[in-house]
């Protein structure tokens, strides 16, 4: 990874230049197209960036720049800005691949600077930056478009405007989508499908959102409990965040948060009692929390009915051995060996000594239990 200091920092991942050269080989098939398509897809990155950045800064962000596999992204810290400023933001990302354009295509009329590489770097200099603008204004999430959609909508109806512009970006992806595959453009066709599943995923987790998550007061108070070292300051501030928050996204953040400063206590119960009522608007981490609290307070059947979610997001042993006691005790033999086999090829150590708990007794004569019995003595 490239890191380039300065008042707008750029980081270029590895995989920008990997992706790249792929694109530039399939298009030239050859060494020197290749580094063609490198340089044009750097600059036309790069500046569209720039656009982005340099307005944030201009507006007393602090902005920083990534250039990532499908692209570039352009964060910035600071007060929250208002609509206007924030369609600024975002427009100016796809104002800057048009001066791109017109400053490609300016060139592009003297005969001297059209022949050789450097007349095929501003040919694509033109093509890529025309195609990817109109492309990047489709009122699609995360694209620059559906950007730009959302803040208009929030504007007007707010939260609800954050939904209505998501499920617009789920139909227009699949139609392009469609569009695309049926005229065989299929890369592009399967990266539009691939921005309608994360808008949907997007929309899924944007139905907890409440008014209280636009408050800057509480992402205020959010701030200081991820900023403070004292953790009795912090539980107070997360269930003051609770209190005046009552619901949405910033409410569930707060109690994640408190969820993990109590399991530090190892107070399980609590855990539990914080995280249940919210199961389905967690994190994956903590879902694997409230799988280990859940265990504690014996309620193996919601063990069992999250486990494969937990395993599949960390697949951790201990969260297999967790699953194969939950099972056993539900007299669920063909689970609990299961999960035991799987424990074991993630490495669980001593887990012969493990399996003569009284937890597994429900299924201790079950068939498959003693077979797995067998074949973990003859291995030892």
């Amino acid at each position: 990874m490239l890191y380039i200091p300065g008042r707008i920092p750029i980081i270029i991942h590895p995989a920008f230049w990997i992706f790249s050269a792929l694109i530039g080989y399939v298009n030239s098939l050859s060494l020197t197209g290749t580094l063609v398509w490198i340089a044009v897809i750097f600059i036309s990155v790069l500046f569209h960036e720039f656009g982005h950045a340099l307005t944030a800064f201009c507006f007393k962000q602090k902005p920083r720049i990534e250039l990532v596999a499908l692209g570039g992204l352009t964060y910035h810290k600071g007060k929250r800005l208002k609509f206007g400023k924030q369609f600024l933001i975002v427009f100016n990302g796809p104002f800057f691949g048009f001066i791109l354009f017109g400053i490609a295509t300016f060139f592009l009329q003297y005969p001297s600077l059209v022949q050789g590489n450097l007349g095929l770097i501003l040919r694509l200099l033109q093509g890529v930056n025309l195609f990817w603008t109109i492309c990047n204004l489709l009122p699609v999430f995360p694209l620059d478009g559906g950007q730009l959609l959302r803040i208009i909508l929030e504007a007007v109806w707010g939260v609800k405007g954050i939904k209505y512009s998501l499920i617009i970006s789920i139909v227009i992806a699949l139609l392009c989508s469609l569009l695309f595959f049926l005229i065989q453009g299929f890369f592009i066709g399967s990266l539009l499908f691939l921005l309608a599943f994360q808008s949907y995923d997007t929309y899924r987790k944007s139905r907890a959102m409440s008014s209280s998550d636009r408050n800057q007061k509480l992402h205020g108070l959010m701030e200081k409990i991820e900023a403070t070292t004292d953790k009795k300051a912090a539980m107070d501030l997360c269930e003051k965040v609770r209190i005046q928050a009552k619901n949405g996204m910033i409410f569930n953040q707060a109690t994640e948060y408190l969820a993990f400063l109590c399991l530090e206590q190892e107070l399980y119960k609590q855990v539990y009692d914080l995280l249940l009522p919210i199961q389905k608007e967690i994190s994956n981490e903590a879902l694997c929390l409230l799988h280990k609290a859940a265990f504690d307070q014996k309620d193996f059947s919601f063990v069992t009915q999250i486990g494969a979610q937990c395993f599949q997001s960390k697949p951790h042993p201990d969260i297999a051995i967790r699953n194969a006691c939950a099972s056993a005790a539900l007299h669920e033999p063909i689970a609990a060996v299961g999960w035991l086999k799987t424990a074991v090829d993630e490495g669980v150590i001593n887990i012969e000594s493990m399996l003569t708990k009284s937890i597994f007794d429900p299924i201790r004569e079950d068939p498959l239990f003693q077979e797995l019995l067998r074949v973990l003595s003859k291995e030892n």
